[in-house]
C-alpha cells in the first residue's frame, strides 16, 4: 500500500499512464467493439426477461439503441443506509441490503433513462465480481447484475464506493460496532486495538479494490463495451465526524446527537485511519486507470454532531429491537450526505477530462463544490527553517498557530483555495487560517476557526509572502526566531512565512499515537 510517505509515485505513474493511452488511443467510433460474450443459462434468463420489460422484446440490442443508464455498485456507503425511504424489499429478514430511494444515484444531474443502485450494505470487493459466486443474501453477486444491466441498457457510468468491508481489511461495520460499544459501556477508547495494524490492513483492501476494479472492467468488455463507452468512477469514503463537535454552538449533546464516540477514537479516525484508507482507495484508482473522486474531506465540519450533520449518528431503529440490524444505519451518510455525493459525482461526470478531482464544502456553505485534480498541501515555511504549526497537533477554533520543527504532519499542511482566497489546515478542510477577532493590522495573531468566508479569512500570495486580502504590505510571520513564536500579521521582510512543497520519508500523524491532539479527552 502506498502510504502519504510514497503515494506520490502512484499519481506520477497513473499520470504517466493516462498520457501514454490518450495519445495512443484511437476515438471509440473508429474502434470496433469486442463481442458480447454469452451469459451462463441462468443470468441470461433475468437479462431476458428484463429485457422483455424494457423494450418488449427479450432480445440484445445494439448498443446505440438501448435506453441509457447510470449503476452505482459498493456497499452502504453508496447504498443508501442511514438515509431511509428503503425499498422495503431490501429492508427486511433475509435481505438488508438497505438501498434507499433517495440514494445519491437517483437525485445526480447526469441524463439517463433509468437508474440502477446494485450496491447493498455489507458489500465487499469479491461481490463485484462476476462470476466469483460471492453474494449477499437473496440478491445476485453485483457483478453479475452490471453484466445483465450492460447487455441490456447502455450504461454511461459505474460508481464505485467499496473496500471498506474487505476480510482483513479495515472492517469498517466490526471496527467502528466495537468502538461504540466500547464508548456506551465506558471501557475506555478502542484505538489502541486498531492503530497499529491499521496500514497493513488498508493494504489488504487496496489490494482487493483493485482486483474488483479489473473485474468490472472485465465485465464491460464482455458486454460489448470499449472503455470510451462509459466511465468508471471510483469514490473514496467520508470520515462521518471527528474530535471538534464541541465546537457547534448548537451542538446536541453525546446522546441526543448519537455521536457516541470517545475523542480520541473520533481523532484516530479523522486524523489517522481515513487518510490512510484514502490513500489505499486512491492507489488502487489510479493504479488500475479509473477515475477517481476524493470525497475524504467532503464531510468536514458536516460529521456527527456538527453543524448540518451530513451522516447520521448513533442511531437504533426501535421496532427491530433487540436486533443488531436496530443499529447497522449509525455513522452513515443521511438524506443531505447523499445530496452532496450527488453534486459531487455530477460536476465529476460533466467534466470527463478531469482523471481526478477532490469534492468539500470550501467555506461552510452547506453545499459540495468539486475541484479538479488532488489538492497538494504545502508547508508554511519561514527562512528560519521553521513551519506554521497547528499547536498541539489540535484543530479546534481558536487553535494557536505558532513556529515548530517541520515534521510533514497534517497540523502542518496547508492548501490554498484560489477561489475562495482561504487557507484550510490538513487536518480538517473546515478549519481555515484566521485573523483573531477579525482586526487586520500589525501584531493582530492567527489562528485556526471554522471556515466561514469571512474577509478576515480571506488571504493573496505573491513572491513576497501571504497578505491579508487588501493589505499587500502586511504578510503573515512568525513574532520571534525561536521555535513556538507564534504566527501574526507583521511588516513584510525576512521573517514571513511561505509556501514550501513537502517530502518527509517519515512523517509524524502515522505513528502509534502522535496524531492525538492536545485538546482530545
Amino acid at each position: 500500500m502506498s502510504t502519504p510517505r510514497r503515494r506520490w509515485a502512484a499519481a506520477v505513474l497513473a499520470a504517466a499512464l493516462t498520457t501514454l493511452t490518450l495519445t495512443t488511443a484511437l476515438p471509440a467510433q473508429a474502434q470496433q467493439r469486442p463481442g458480447i460474450v454469452p451469459l451462463p443459462a441462468g443470468l441470461e434468463a433475468i437479462r431476458a426477461a428484463e429485457a422483455q420489460a424494457l423494450y418488449g422484446d427479450p432480445g440484445i440490442r445494439p448498443l446505440d439503441d438501448r435506453q441509457t443508464s447510470l449503476v452505482a455498485m459498493g456497499d452502504s456507503e453508496i447504498s443508501g443506509e442511514g438515509v431511509g425511504n428503503y425499498d422495503p424489499d431490501t429492508h427486511r429478514d433475509g435481505n438488508w441490503c438497505d438501498r434507499s430511494y433517495d440514494q445519491a444515484l437517483f437525485r445526480v444531474g447526469i441524463e439517463s433513462d433509468v437508474q440502477y443502485n446494485v450496491s447493498c450494505s455489507g458489500g465487499a470487493s469479491p461481490h463485484l465480481i462476476e462470476g466469483s459466486g460471492e453474494h449477499q443474501w437473496d440478491e445476485l453477486n453485483q457483478g453479475d447484475n452490471l453484466a445483465i444491466k450492460a447487455r441490456n441498457t447502455h450504461v454511461k457510468l459505474v460508481w464505485i464506493v467499496v473496500g471498506a468491508n474487505d476480510e482483513g481489511g479495515i472492517e469498517f461495520g466490526p471496527t467502528a460496532t466495537g468502538c461504540v460499544t466500547d464508548r456506551i459501556l465506558l471501557r475506555g477508547p478502542c484505538w489502541p486495538d486498531h492503530t497499529d495494524t491499521w496500514e497493513a490492513r488498508v493494504e489488504v483492501t487496496q489490494d482487493g479494490v483493485e482486483t474488483a476494479i479489473d473485474a468490472v472492467r472485465q465485465t464491460m468488455t464482455d458486454a460489448g463495451y470499449l472503455a470510451t463507452d462509459y466511465d468508471l468512477v471510483v469514490m473514496s469514503y467520508p470520515s462521518p465526524g471527528g474530535p471538534d463537535v464541541e465546537d457547534n454552538p448548537d451542538f446536541p449533546g453525546w446522546w441526543a446527537g448519537g455521536c457516541l464516540l470517545y475523542l480520541a477514537d473520533a481523532a484516530f479516525a479523522r486524523n489517522k485511519a481515513v487518510p490512510l484508507f484514502e490513500a489505499g482507495i486512491r492507489d488502487a484508482a489510479l493504479g488500475k486507470g479509473a477515475r477517481y473522486l476524493n470525497a475524504q474531506r467532503l464531510f468536514d465540519g458536516h460529521g456527527v454532531c456538527e453543524q448540518q450533520p451530513w451522516a447520521r449518528g448513533v442511531y437504533a431503529e426501535v421496532g427491530l429491537l433487540p436486533s443488531e440490524h436496530a443499529f447497522r444505519q449509525s455513522l452513515h451518510p443521511n438524506y443531505l450526505g447523499h445530496g452532496a455525493f450527488a453534486e459531487c459525482i455530477t460536476d465529476f461526470y460533466e467534466h470527463p477530462d478531469w482523471e481526478t478531482a477532490t469534492c468539500v464544502d470550501p467555506a461552510s456553505t452547506n453545499s459540495a463544490v468539486l475541484y479538479e485534480g488532488l489538492f497538494e498541501f504545502t508547508d508554511l515555511r519561514a527562512a528560519t527553517g521553521l513551519c506554521v504549526d497547528a499547536e498541539g497537533y489540535d484543530s479546534r477554533n481558536g487553535t494557536d498557530l505558532v513556529s515548530w520543527d517541520c515534521h510533514g504532519g497534517r497540523n502542518q499542511g496547508f492548501w490554498y483555495d484560489a477561489q475562495q482566497r482561504s487557507l484550510h489546515v490538513e487536518l480538517s478542510h473546515d478549519r481555515c487560517v484566521d485573523v483573531e477577532g477579525g482586526r487586520v493590522q500589525a501584531g493582530a495573531a492567527l489562528v485556526l476557526w471554522d471556515c466561514h468566508g469571512g474577509l478576515n479569512q480571506e488571504f493573496t500570495m505573491d513572491a513576497g509572502g501571504i497578505h491579508p486580502a487588501g493589505h499587500p504590505s502586511l504578510c503573515l510571520a512568525f513574532d520571534g526566531a525561536a521555535a513556538g513564536s507564534p504566527l501574526v500579521l507583521a511588516s513584510c521582510g525576512t521573517s514571513a512565512v511561505k509556501p514550501a512543497s513537502r517530502s518527509y520519508a517519515d512523517p509524524v500523524g502515522y505513528g502509534h499515537d502522535d496524531w492525538i491532539g492536545s485538546s482530545v479527552y
